[in-house]
């Protein structure tokens, strides 16, 4: 039997008839309000009698969940990665998601914490439209859980410091949640620059603009968040070519990588996986795909970009191919 516990902050309306578990839709409390808690995925499967819900205060909620997290940290050695999964996916898929990540990264000898973030999809795939709209409306959410998180590890004593690693790992439209939580941060931020909080961002299957990082409005700060930002894209992405074609949308990062992949920021790497991504909708490889999983284990672990086994460098496109 496999037993994996992910930790997790959602802006989900709670169930009315188990409050430990959530649903569709926003909390009634507003946009702002995160919940924070855990479960454990049982054999693939979460086990909901598992899930429990902290109270809705910042010492016995946000505060005490990261300070357990940083207990763990340090008496294991173990990183720490937060989750923003994508498009038609239900809370419970975002839960069991994690787990497999887990699992799947364990493979590879590395065994972060994993905790996700999980905003109010509906866990349909005829609802992206209204997906897309809680995914703009979820960054409030998201940029108040990086803001504590920001918080707690400034107020910490250095004695208390787990010296292990914090990474982002954005999925799909959980691209989208992150882009406009990172505007809402700033605004929080009246201006000032954005702290560090990462170790590592990595965006794979992104369902957002390809010139995202060439605007302020889009994702162009994101760099002011992290030491190093790996952008995972795949010409095969089946997902990303409806959301190019059929939704109206311009051409997607996720599909191509960036409009102009010279003028990224030195923080920013492109890794092109089209070659190794194979299935039928070859969208979620950040989960499924070994070479993938792989490259993105050393990624986690602070492998120099250049020296990472099974890469070769592209120049006159600025990216790295699997």
């Amino acid at each position: 039997m496999t037993r994996t516990t992910v930790y997790f902050a959602t802006n989900r309306k709670p169930n009315k008839a188990k409050p430990t578990n959530f649903g569709k839709g926003f909390s009634r409390a507003g946009l702002g309000d995160v919940r924070f808690g855990q479960a454990d995925v049982i054999n693939g499967d979460i086990d909901k009698s598992s899930i429990k819900v902290l109270p809705n205060n910042p010492r016995q909620g946000s505060q005490a969940l990261f300070n357990n997290l940083r207990k763990k940290m340090k008496s294991e050695c173990v990183d720490s990665v937060v989750f923003i999964h994508g498009f038609n996916v239900s809370f419970s898929d975002a839960i069991e998601s994690a787990a497999k990540m887990t699992e799947k990264y364990a493979e590879k000898n590395y065994k972060p914490n994993i905790f996700v973030f999980s905003w109010p999809s509906d866990g349909k795939v005829t609802s992206y439209f209204n997906d897309r709209h809680d995914a703009e409306a979820s960054g409030y959410a998201f940029a108040r859980g990086l803001m504590k998180l920001s918080s707690f590890f400034k107020d910490g004593k250095a004695d208390e410091a787990c010296k292990q690693k914090v990474h982002l790992i954005a999925h799909s439209m959980g691209n989208y949640v992150l882009r406009h939580a990172l505007q809402q941060a700033q605004k929080i931020a009246e201006g000032t620059s954005l702290a560090r909080i990462f170790d590592e961002i990595i965006l794979t299957a992104a369902d957002e603009d390809n010139d995202a990082f060439e605007f302020d409005y889009k994702l162009a700060h994101l760099p002011q968040l992290a030491q190093r930002i790996t952008i995972y894209f795949n010409r095969g992405d089946i997902a990303l070519k409806v959301s190019d074609y059929t939704k109206g949308n311009p051409d997607r990062l996720g599909h191509d990588g960036p409009n102009k992949p010279h003028e990224v920021s030195a923080k920013v790497v492109l890794v092109d996986a089209s070659a190794v991504v194979g299935g039928i909708a070859e969208h979620s490889y950040h989960q499924e795909e070994d070479a993938v999983i792989k490259d993105i284990v050393a990624v986690l672990q602070g492998g120099a970009s250049e020296s990472i086994n099974g890469r070769l460098y592209i120049p006159h496109a600025n990216k790295f191919k699997l």
